[in-house]
Order: C-alpha cells, then structure tokens, then sequence
C-alpha cells in the first residue's frame, strides 16, 4: 500500500506534460502559484496541479526525495482561499481553508524530516508577514497562534 501511495506522488508531480513546470527561486516568502520553487540550498518546493483545480505541494531534496507532501485527499483548489509561505529556516507554514488546515512543517535537521505541527491547536511563532495576511484573510477564530 505505502508504495502503490509513493508512485502516485511521484507521477504525480512528475506526470508529463507538454509545457515545461515553471522555476522559481525563492529564500523567504509567500509561494502563490504552480511552480518548481529552488529553496534554500538543498530544497526544493513544488506546487502543481493534479486534476482540474486541485493542486498539491511537495517538499523534495535536491535529489529529489520526497521529504514532505500534501496528503492527496486535502489538496489546494483555485476555488478557495489557500496562503503557503516559506522563511529562511527551511519552515514552510500553510493554511487550506477547503479543510480547515493550518499547518507548520518544521524543519528537524537532527533527523532530516519535517514535524508538522497544527498552528491552531499549538501556539507557535508565525513569521510576521504570514500572520499579518491570514489574520486580515482568514476566519480562524480561535486560532492560538494568531492571539
């Protein structure tokens, strides 16, 4: 089952295509379109669409490991308010309002994986221009991260 899982993520996101994925680099910031995002210096983002609107993010290596993805049945949709953001610690911080998720994927360098954590659920240190847009964006009421 968990390999049946991992190749539909990497046909996924790697499906092909007659158009060529878009690259981006980006150290800090806000991730608001389909692109390959080079981040940092061994990572890369990558947010594409998988079936009409939906789209899916993954976090790979530079060898391309999948080190983080989506899970497939909680993907972005262009038909709802979404808000991605990376800081220069290797975090990358998300809310999917499909879904009701607000998620920090911390990075653990000690054992190379991301701890994912519910910024709703835990109050954690947003990075300032994250917070600033989904507390004029959002309805998170409640919201311990955002108090």
């Amino acid at each position: 089952m968990k390999f049946g899982v991992f190749l539909f993520t990497i046909l996924a996101l790697t499906r092909c295509s007659s158009e060529s994925p878009k690259r981006e680099n980006i150290r800090e910031g806000f991730i608001t379109t389909n692109a390959a995002y080079s981040w940092g210096w061994e990572k890369n983002v990558i947010v594409k669409n998988i079936e009409n609107s939906c789209k899916i993010l993954a976090i790979t290596d530079e060898r391309g490991k999948v080190l983080y993805q989506q899970p497939i049945n909680r993907t972005f949709s262009d038909h709802h308010y979404w808000l991605c953001y990376v800081d220069n610690k290797e975090n990358l911080y998300y809310y999917n309002s499909d879904y009701g998720e607000a998620k920090a994927l911390i990075w653990n360098a000690e054992l190379k994986k991301y701890d994912e954590k519910n910024f709703c659920f835990i109050s954690i240190n947003l990075p300032e221009k994250f917070r600033n847009e989904l507390k004029n964006n959002a309805t998170l009421s409640g919201c311990l991260s955002l108090k």
